[in-house]
């Protein structure tokens, strides 16, 4: 596993800040910088030292961050909130309401964690600010747009905004993202949670955005272009993944193109 040492400006207000690829431990996080710095998604305790030593490279700290927004509950992707809020006590995670339990009830099954054999430490509901369809939130110097994509997880959300002259989607593991285990599932929710993704990724197909910026992706395949994006969500529903590939490094599949196809 390779983590991002340095951040990687995509444009003078978004940052990579963190990512690691092949994935192990921790969720991708990115930065938009201006009036209300904003952190989406903040990655597992794991990642925590290197998060706030890439932070430091943009010029900022962590009590200069006014909020961290959440593309779901899952461990890998809002764990290091602990280590965040015991540098700024006053910061809260902006999460979708149905991915609450999965936070603060702390089923491993539910936040993904099993992966990990590590317990998520609860994140009390004081703490948290719900997300709602439609809703926008002010960030960095712009706007984002809510669009509540169950599927991954019943409170998945992507996030729109146009930064820096691009109409950006955070897509978490919307994009990207596998289904859980079967084992211990209950196949009925699992099926339904299937049929919920599609339905989910056919309302973003209707969007207009250029770049996305998901949950698991090598930094130099970033940001994926809207052309690589609709040939993922064409491949949608293969096997047991709904992102299925053989292989990782396979030049030819939906997600994982090599970074000259990016802009496409």
């Amino acid at each position: 596993m390779t983590p991002l040492t340095a951040p990687v400006q995509l444009s003078p207000h978004l940052y990579i800040l963190y990512s690691e690829y092949p994935h192990h431990d921790s969720g991708n996080a990115y930065l938009i910088t201006g009036r209300y710095p904003t952190l989406i998604d903040c990655g597992s305790q794991h990642a925590f030292p290197q998060l706030v030593t890439n932070l430091a490279q943009t010029g900022l700290a962590i009590r200069d961050l006014t909020q961290i927004i959440a593309t779901h509950g899952d461990y890998d992707h809002i764990q290091s909130y602990h280590d965040l809020r015991r540098e700024h006590p006053f910061i809260r995670l902006h999460i979708h309401r149905q991915d609450w339990p999965s936070v603060q009830e702390c089923d491993p099954y539910r936040n993904g964690s099993y992966i990990y054999n590590r317990a998520l430490e609860p994140i009390a509901a004081e703490s948290c600010l719900p997300l709602e369809q439609g809703e926008i939130i002010a960030a960095g110097d712009t706007t984002l747009q809510v669009h509540h994509t169950p599927g991954h997880t019943e409170g998945s959300v992507c996030l729109l905004g146009e930064i820096d002259g691009h109409r950006v989607l955070f897509a978490g593991d919307t994009v990207g993202g596998g289904m859980r285990s079967l084992d211990k599932a209950v196949l009925e929710i699992w099926a339904q949670a299937a049929v919920s993704w599609k339905q989910s990724l056919q309302r973003l197909a209707a969007l207009d955005f250029e770049w996305v910026l998901n949950g698991h992706e090598p930094a130099r395949s970033l940001p994926i272009s809207r052309a690589r994006f609709d040939r993922a969500v064409a491949s949608f529903g293969w096997m047991l993944s709904p992102w299925f590939t053989l292989d990782e490094e396979d030049p030819v599949s939906p997600l994982t193109a090599p970074a000259t196809a990016v802009f496409d």
